[in-house]
C-alpha cells in the first residue's frame, strides 16, 4: 500500500463525542488525509473488555462512523488492544479472539490495528504470543490491511522502565514472523517525538525490518504533563521526504476536537506544499476561518497555551482569559474555557508521560 496520511484517535482521558467523530471523515478528506483509525483508549470494548461483544448502541455508532468514512472516500480502521494475550494465549483466548474479530469484521473495516502498546511486557514469550495473535487474525481477515504496534514502539527508555525489559530477540522474532505486508507502528526516538530526521527513520527501519508506520504523538495532550498545554503550533520537524521513507504518517490528536482542527491540516500541507510549506502561514490561514475576535485572541495567546500552560499561569490570568473567551459562542472558545477551568483532567491510565 502506498504512503498514507491519517488520524489515529488513540488518546486517553476525555473522549470525543460521536457527533464529532461523525463529522471528522469529511474534514479529513478536505485536508487530504486518507484514513481514520478508531482506537480511543477510553473504549473498553477494544481494550480491557475486548473479550465482550459490542453492545447494540455502540455497534450502531461504529457502523455509522464506517459509513461516514466510506462516504468521504477515506479508509476506515479499528484499533484492537487484546490485553493479556501478550502474556498468555490459550485455547480459550483463541476462541474469544475469534469471536471478537468476527464482530469487528461485521463493521467492514479497511484496516485493523493490533495494538500491544502500554501493556505489561518483558516476558520471554512476548514475540511468539503476539505473532500467534496476528497470524490468527490474518487467517480470519485475509483481505484487511493489518498493522501492529509492538510493546516497545519507540527507542524511548521509559517503555522498559514502565513495562519491563525488552526481551533480547524481541524484534528479530517479530520481524522474522510478520509478513512483510504487515506494518509496524513506531512513534520515533521518543513516545512523544519533537521531530523526525532521515537518520531516525533509517535506524527504525533497520530495527523493524521494514519502513515504519509513524504514530506521531503530536498534537496529543493526554499525559500528566502534556494535558497542561494546548498544542496549537503547526507541524514542524516533519520533512515531506518522510513520504518516501515511511509506510505512512498517522497523527494522534488532542482531547480537544475543535482545537485539533487548527493543527491537523498543517501536516497535510507539509506533504502537499513540500518545500513551499511555511508553518506559521499555514496556521494563520486556518485562523482566518474563525470569527475575527476569536482569531485575534488565539493569535495573541497561542504561545502561552503551548509553552506556559496551566501551571505557569496565575489564577487571575486564567479568570481573565475565561472571561474573554466565554464571550465568543464558538466550539473552539468553549474548549479553551473548559481547559482553563480544569475540565480536561489527566487520566492516570496514561503512563508514558
Amino acid at each position: 500500500m502506498a504512503f498514507t496520511l491519517g488520524v489515529i484517535e488513540g488518546f486517553y482521558g476525555r473522549q470525543w463525542s460521536w457527533a464529532q467523530r461523525f463529522a471528522l471523515p469529511a474534514l479529513l478528506r478536505q485536508w487530504s488525509y486518507g484514513s481514520y483509525i478508531y482506537a480511543p483508549k477510553g473504549d473498553v470494548s477494544l481494550r480491557s473488555g475486548w473479550q465482550h461483544n459490542f453492545d447494540p448502541s455502540h455497534r450502531h455508532n461504529l457502523l455509522t462512523l464506517a459509513e461516514r468514512c466510506r462516504r468521504a472516500g477515506i479508509l476506515w480502521g479499528v484499533g484492537l488492544s487484546p490485553a493479556g494475550l501478550q502474556a498468555n494465549y490459550s485455547a480459550t483466548d483463541k476462541a474469544l479472539l475469534r469471536a471478537k474479530i468476527a464482530a469487528i469484521a461485521e463493521l467492514k473495516p479497511d484496516i485493523l490495528w493490533v495494538l500491544f502498546d502500554d501493556l505489561p511486557a518483558g516476558n520471554q514469550y512476548l514475540a511468539a504470543n503476539q505473532l500467534a495473535v496476528v497470524a490468527d487474525i490474518r487467517a480470519q481477515l485475509p483481505s484487511i490491511k493489518i498493522a501492529v504496534c509492538p510493546s516497545y514502539y519507540s527507542f524511548d527508555p521509559i517503555l522498559e522502565t514502565l513495562f519491563g525489559a525488552c526481551p533480547p530477540d524481541y524484534f528479530t522474532e517479530l520481524n522474522d514472523g510478520l509478513d512483510p505486508n504487515v506494518d509496524i507502528l513506531w512513534t520515533g526516538n521518543r513516545v512523544i517525538s519533537e521531530s523526525y530526521t532521515e537518520t531516525d527513520i533509517e535506524r527504525a527501519t533497520v530495527l523493524l525490518g521494514r519502513k515504519p508506520l509513524l504514530w506521531d504523538n503530536y498534537p496529543v495532550n493526554d499525559g500528566r504533563k502534556t494535558s497542561r498545554f494546548l498544542h496549537l503550533a503547526p507541524f514542524a520537524g516533519r520533512p515531506w521526504q518522510l513520504a518516501q521513507q515511511c509506510a505512512g504518517h498517522m497523527v494522534n490528536p488532542m482531547n480537544q476536537y475543535h482545537l485539533s482542527t487548527l493543527v491537523l491540516p498543517t501536516l497535510a500541507d507539509v506533504y502537499t506544499r513540500q518545500a513551499d510549506y511555511q508553518p506559521e502561514h499555514a496556521f494563520e490561514s486556518l485562523l482566518k476561518t474563525l470569527p475575527s475576535g476569536l482569531a485575534t485572541l488565539l493569535l495573541r495567546d497561542k504561545a502561552q497555551f503551548q509553552f506556559v500552560g496551566l501551571d505557569g499561569m496565575s489564577l487571575e490570568l486564567k479568570q481573565s482569559l475565561v472571561a474573554e473567551y466565554a464571550t465568543h459562542q464558538h466550539p473552539i472558545s468553549c474548549e479553551i474555557v473548559d481547559w482553563l477551568n480544569e475540565v480536561y483532567c489527566f487520566d492516570p491510565a496514561c503512563l508514558t508521560d
